[in-house]
């Protein structure tokens, strides 16, 4: 039931990004125009692009076009790639997919396994250190800390390649299956490009996950502590069960605020991940959602933010799903 009601809302929810951003970007992105053409452009040279792209005319006209589309499923045309923006959505996205699933896979790792110590050992030096550590990386911006990893370790030791693409140069690339050159050498069994796509992605992977390890640290050991210390661990240790069942009792009883939580981040992730593309030219949808924002490529942006916010629908979707197996208390 609830998954057919979250299926309603998402057209209005949807329909809701679509104009924000349609709006947003005609506002404060200018006419692409005016960038195609150049400086030294004749007006009569500005005119006929208008045409030829269609911003000469009315915004009314413009958005009823867009939403005839968006029924249709047709995103428009990237003035950028002179490709449909689905098609290029399409070839990038899972690239930014695999980043953002590692670097969340890692940051869960290391974020829960930091804050249930941390929880259960409440004012040691261990929880000392994993709080003022977490506190650090809340402080450090993902693309800073992606330039410092580049200078350490590609410029300085040398245990990283070149921060260019999914592959580094000269190695030769899978075959393509999804675009993501990690999720495409397992398919095909290509160990040698396996390996190169590992070494060229575990720096980008790292990035966002130290980061984003520090507040499901701070949340695990907050939600950890709470459980230790509520009502029904403590009835289950007055009734002499053993350590390791009441560890997983108080471990199930921590799991929904950081399963909220990891949903959210999922999103954050996605925009997080235009930087840390951008820093590492990934060529995944966030890099190119950042390369069309620099020519005012209207389509290119206005899929980028309907395509991420049908992701995080769906993500939300899930972390409700979610809930009711880890609490059986919540019902459907």
């Amino acid at each position: 039931m609830l998954i057919l009601k979250r299926a309603a809302l998402m057209v209005p929810i949807l329909f809701g990004i679509a104009t924000v951003t349609f709006v947003v970007t005609r506002l404060a992105g200018g006419d692409p125009a005016y960038l195609i053409a150049g400086p030294r452009a004749t007006e009569e040279t500005i005119a006929n692009l208008q045409r030829q792209l269609g911003t000469d005319r009315p915004l009314w006209e413009q958005y009823t076009d867009y939403v005839l589309g968006l029924l249709r499923g047709d995103l428009g045309e990237s003035i950028f790639t002179g490709q449909s923006v689905t098609r290029d959505l399409a070839d990038r996205l899972p690239a930014t997919l695999i980043l953002i699933v590692l670097a969340l896979t890692v940051a869960l790792i290391v974020g829960l396994a930091a804050g249930r110590y941390a929880g259960r050992r409440r004012g040691s030096g261990g929880d000392r250190a994993i709080r003022y550590s977490s506190f650090a990386a809340l402080s450090m911006p993902d693309f800073w800390l992606g330039l410092v990893l580049v200078f350490v370790f590609f410029f300085h030791l040398g245990w990283a390649p070149p921060p260019i693409g999914q592959i580094a140069p000269g190695a030769e690339a899978p075959s393509t299956v999804t675009g993501a050159a990690l999720v495409d050498a397992l398919i095909t069994f290509d160990l040698p490009a396996l390996w190169a796509a590992i070494r060229q992605a575990w720096l980008p992977v790292m990035t966002m996950a130290l980061v984003f390890a520090a507040p499901i640290a701070r949340l695990a050991r907050s939600a950890t502590a709470d459980a230790h210390n509520s009502e029904a661990i403590l009835f289950a240790r007055a009734c002499g069960l053993p350590d390791s069942r009441i560890r997983r009792y108080a471990t199930r009883m921590a799991l929904p605020p950081v399963v909220t939580f990891v949903g959210i981040l999922f999103s954050v992730l996605l925009g997080s991940a235009v930087l840390v593309e951008t820093v590492f030219s990934w060529g995944g949808a966030a890099q190119y959602a950042v390369n069309a924002i620099r020519v005012n490529d209207f389509a290119a942006i206005q899929g980028f933010v309907l395509t991420a916010g049908a992701i995080s629908i769906v993500i939300f979707l899930v972390v409700d799903i979610l809930y009711t197996i880890i609490d059986p208390r919540v019902k459907l």
